[in-house]
């Protein structure tokens, strides 16, 4: 037997009475003592509706405002994102540009070294050709004649 039902019967708590009795003792009562028995059982029951309905929306509110804040996070990082391969694209245009000149300067340097090739050969044979002339024993020519030499060594005069 429970404690209510012992003070239902109207006896003491831990009584000697039975089940038959608390239930005499309901039919007993009041009509008014019913209703405001009823009427408080309903209010308890409404409070409890309505603290689970005010827990649930609280729930609901902070699991929105979760998803606004995930929402605002991704839209973030989608800008980031976006202004992250605009940078890599432009990178990327200047590294094509730098090694179009890169390859534009190499070219130019290996045509640079060709002519620098041609010109010690030639520099060379001119070497050899001053140290043969000056070899040789000078004597008294026109200029004519000196032009002469100089053309048959591959170094005519200008006039």
């Amino acid at each position: 037997m429970c404690c209510c039902s012992s003070i239902l019967s109207g006896g003491t708590r831990g009584g000697n009475t039975s089940g038959r009795e608390g239930i005499r003792f309901y039919k007993q009562m009041t009509i008014t003592t019913k209703i405001y028995i009823d009427l408080g059982a309903a209010a308890i029951f409404a409070i409890g509706i309505f603290s689970g309905s005010v827990w649930w929306n609280h729930k609901i509110v902070k699991l929105e405002n979760a998803v606004s804040e995930t929402k605002q996070k991704v839209a973030m990082s989608e800008r980031l994102a976006a202004s992250s391969e605009q940078k890599a694209a432009e990178y990327k245009q200047k590294i094509e540009y730098l090694e179009r000149q890169i390859s534009d300067i190499q070219t130019i340097a290996r045509k640079q070294d060709e002519e620098l090739e041609k010109l010690n050969i030639y520099s060379g044979r001119a070497r050899r050709d001053v140290a043969g002339a000056s070899r040789t024993r000078s004597i008294a020519t026109t200029e004519n004649e000196l032009c002469a030499k100089l053309a048959e060594l591959g170094h005519g005069c200008k006039e």
